[in-house]
């Protein structure tokens, strides 16, 4: 049994029977007192506390409990829990034969939040009409985010320090194959022109010329995985965009792909790293014509609002089903016959590290939207470090 803790008015208290109406004035003074000094206490707490009566009524409830609540403080007394909020009136429910718990809960009003809940049920002895049920509710949505971004952060280190050395493995054998194919060469010119010699010195030849194009590959690929931090000067995301497009015409020409750019009449500038948002908007883009066979539309589209310049683009491509689009971002993962699937996880890098964000949007048979979100100039934040390889 809990050790009981007196103050001085529970002296007071205990010969109550005893004292005139003077005295009894003075106590209800001090109790108010008391009461102001408990409550004043109670609201300087970050946790929200609530106390429900039996039959769910809030009879008290902190400053805290009422900014989780999202209403009016001078609404809240008397009111039932479960009109205010159903969500947490839900998980307040107490099991008869559980006297407290401790629980997670997810609630969207007034805003998504997660919340670590302590319940527990007291003043049994009194009677059922007399119990009570006491909350402490905690918000823990940024210790979980800072959580998740942090456990994200080591997977993408992880996966890029894997993903530079193998690529650096499978360059020293294309060093050493081409090194040799050079010897070849110089064996084949001793033979002079006869047409062994000559369908020597040709197939050498494919053979250096496929190994300076995986070289470019592997050094394309290192170039990405080894991301440096941005460098950030004043940047017009019309003219990356215009870029970026350049760049895929010749192959959005040959599948008869048509493209679209709505752009309002006067854009923000960003502080952004050209180069990166270039490579992140190129492989959006690639992504796009890969989801449609021939034929199509990629519709891209620029707004700004108080926050962000918002980058849209919408294909109408075969388009990502549910169960698949909460993996896009991981490393390797595709859902093409042929991909590295590493080009959502570079966009993911280069985004958080310009302190954006990126929402896709999919439905099958119907198309794709990818939203990036970059921060204006002057409330720019970094959401997640850039990750280091």
């Amino acid at each position: 049994m809990a050790r009981r803790r007196f103050s001085p008015l529970d002296r007071v208290l205990g010969r109550i029977d005893d004292l005139d109406a003077q005295n009894l004035a003075i106590l209800a003074r001090r109790l108010e007192r008391e009461r102001d000094l408990m409550e004043t206490v109670l609201d300087t707490l970050r946790e929200g506390v609530i106390v429900l009566s039996h039959d769910g009524a809030i009879e008290y409830a902190n400053a805290s409990a009422v900014r989780l609540l999202g209403v009016n403080p001078d609404d809240v007394a008397g009111a039932e829990l479960r009109r205010l909020s159903p969500d947490i009136a839900q998980a307040l429910e107490l099991p008869e034969t559980v006297g407290a718990l401790t629980r997670e809960l997810e609630v969207r009003y007034p805003e998504p939040r997660l919340l670590t809940l302590h319940l527990a049920r007291v003043g049994e002895q009194q009677g059922a009409e007399r119990s009570r049920r006491v909350a402490v509710l905690s918000d823990v949505t940024k210790e979980r985010v800072q959580t998740e971004d942090r456990v994200e952060t080591e997977r993408i280190d992880s996966i890029v320090s894997l993903a530079a050395g193998v690529a650096h493995e499978v360059g020293n054998p294309l060093n050493a194959i081409g090194i040799h194919l050079q010897l070849l060469q110089r064996e084949a010119a001793k033979l002079g022109d006869s047409p062994a010699a000559e369908k020597v010195r040709k197939a050498a030849e494919v053979c250096q010329g496929e190994i300076k194009r995986l070289d470019g590959i592997v050094r394309d690929f290192l170039g990405a995985v080894r991301q440096t931090p941005p460098h950030l000067t004043d940047t017009d995301l019309v003219t990356v965009v215009a870029e970026a497009t350049g760049l895929l015409r010749e192959q959005m020409e040959q599948l008869g792909v048509r493209v679209s750019l709505d752009v309002p009449g006067e854009l923000p500038l960003i502080l952004g790293d050209r180069n990166q948002i270039k490579q992140a908007l190129f492989n959006v883009m690639k992504n796009a014509l890969e989801a449609m066979d021939r034929g199509g539309d990629i519709h891209v589209k620029l707004s700004s609002d108080d926050e962000w310049v918002v980058l849209s683009i919408r294909d109408t491509g075969v388009g990502i089903p549910a169960d698949r689009l909460t993996r896009v971002f991981d490393a390797y993962y595709t859902t093409k016959a042929s991909g590295g699937g590493i080009g959502m996880l570079i966009l993911l890098r280069i985004l958080r590290a310009h302190g954006g964000t990126v929402d896709i949007q999919s439905t099958p048979d119907v198309g794709t939207t990818v939203i990036l979100r970059f921060p204006l100039k002057h409330r720019r934040v970094r959401t997640l470090e850039a990750p280091k390889s």
